[in-house]
């Protein structure tokens, strides 16, 4: 018995989805399939880099961000906070930041050269040099918390004698 094209289609169980291609309806020449993986993969693999020169500007909230850096632009390379620079570099990426509302993801940086400039005010973000930066995301993404550090371990939440301020920040 003869099926027709329809009816092939129609007959023909479909396979798990353990194979990254079957997730997309391919259809032409290999030359074609190519092109569009390819394609794809350029995308893919160059969207963290996109992502990680991202300037975002973030207007102060607290009283504390209010008070001493102002309105801040971060990036994962530099803080501009009062006009002030801080060369940052990301040490991690970690889901279990310890704070009060429990832990939290937050991206811990590192201040490349520690420094401690006057901001607004005649304030300053920490006593002594700052050497870290974690920053983590609340109320859905539409604010920023950034807290600020003195030690030479890198910090694990918002706690401990190296802590030297919170700053809360919106869009």
């Amino acid at each position: 018995m003869q099926h027709s094209v329809s009816q092939r289609v129609l007959s023909v169980r479909p396979r798990p989805l353990s194979v990254p291609f079957e997730i997309i309806s391919f259809s032409g020449s290999i030359f074609m399939r190519l092109a569009i993986v390819v394609g794809l993969s350029a995308t893919l693999l160059s969207a963290p880099i996109m992502a990680a020169s991202k300037v975002e500007r973030w207007t102060a909230t607290s009283s504390t961000a209010m008070g001493i850096t102002g309105d801040i632009a971060l990036s994962p390379t530099r803080l501009v906070a009062a006009g002030k620079a801080f060369s940052l570099a990301v040490a991690a990426d970690i889901t279990n930041f310890a704070t009060n509302e429990g832990p939290q993801a937050a991206r811990i940086l590192r201040v490349t050269r520690p420094i401690n400039p006057i901001l607004k005010n005649g304030n300053k973000l920490c006593g002594t040099a700052v050497r870290w930066i974690a920053v983590y995301h609340s109320d859905r993404g539409k604010s920023l918390n950034m807290v600020a550090f003195t030690g030479k371990s890198r910090p694990n939440g918002e706690r401990g004698s190296d802590l030297c301020g919170t700053f809360l920040y919106t869009r």
